[in-house]
């Protein structure tokens, strides 16, 4: 039987489903306390919390995947990939955009950037990597074995390393920069400098893809659209929902 590639699941789905989860089985524990029937208790213990498990988590994540290859086809057809790109996706993850692109390379190479190792010394930080590494999939190991499940190992590289700060790319190296959900959480404080960047890396006529929430946090969408313009950048952005895809051209 062919392995599948694992490509993860979102954090905030995670938790708020164990949260859910815990929350069921407290309340089992309160009507057991307080002697509730024990009929109730069982519909409660074998049905009900079962098929949330079911439907919350195995069922949602067959539907996250499923959107989220939508989104990745959406962001590529945009592009008109030509098969000899240089590409380079920041918050690459377990490595679905990446790969997307590379099955459409022939002489071209697609990068993942991720910050794979946990090396903060706080516990609250390293809980939620520790989460999103061991359970989300989102491994440099995984990244890997899943490019070579889908026979594109030769036409993609992942690296370790944090996008917040200099790439470690020369000038004008990339014809495509994408991102996935991932610049939206970066602090306020360093966007400009991700922006920087990315302008830099990027060649004249480059193009830039980014699939983010319009707004979270100090995150504005608006913001980073009028900063590219202000390069020069041709943007153009689709909405779709609380979410946009966000198109740029370097000139």
């Amino acid at each position: 039987m062919k392995q599948q590639p694992n490509y993860g699941f979102p954090l905030s789905s995670i938790l708020i489903r164990i949260s859910m989860a815990i929350l069921i089985i407290l309340v089992i524990t309160a009507l057991i306390f307080f002697h509730a029937s024990g009929y109730f208790i069982l519909l409660i213990s074998f049905i009900i919390l079962p098929v949330y498990v079911f439907f919350g988590i195995i069922i949602f994540k067959r539907r996250f995947y499923d959107y989220r290859m939508y989104i990745q086809k959406k962001m590529i057809d945009f592009l008109d990939i030509k098969g000899n790109e240089s590409v380079l996706d920041l918050g690459s993850g377990a490595g679905a955009l990446v790969i997307g692109f590379a099955k459409l390379l022939q002489d071209g190479k697609a990068y993942g950037l991720d910050k794979y190792s946990i090396s903060e010394n706080k516990i609250r930080t390293k809980i939620i990597k520790f989460v999103r590494i061991n359970y989300i999939g989102h491994t440099l190991k995984n990244a890997k074995r899943n490019a070579k499940i889908e026979d594109v190992d030769k036409k993609c590289e992942f690296i370790s390393g944090d996008f917040t700060g200099r790439l470690n790319f020369q000038d004008d190296y990339f014809d495509i920069i994408s991102s996935l959900q991932s610049l939206h959480i970066i602090h306020t404080q360093k966007q400009k400098q991700v922006f920087q960047e990315i302008d830099r890396v990027l060649k004249k006529g480059g193009r830039i893809v980014f699939f983010e929430p319009s707004h979270f946090l100090g995150w504005d969408v608006n913001d980073v659209k009028n900063y590219f313009a202000n390069l020069g950048y041709i943007i153009n952005i689709t909405q779709l929902k609380t979410r946009v895809i966000l198109l740029g051209k370097k000139l």
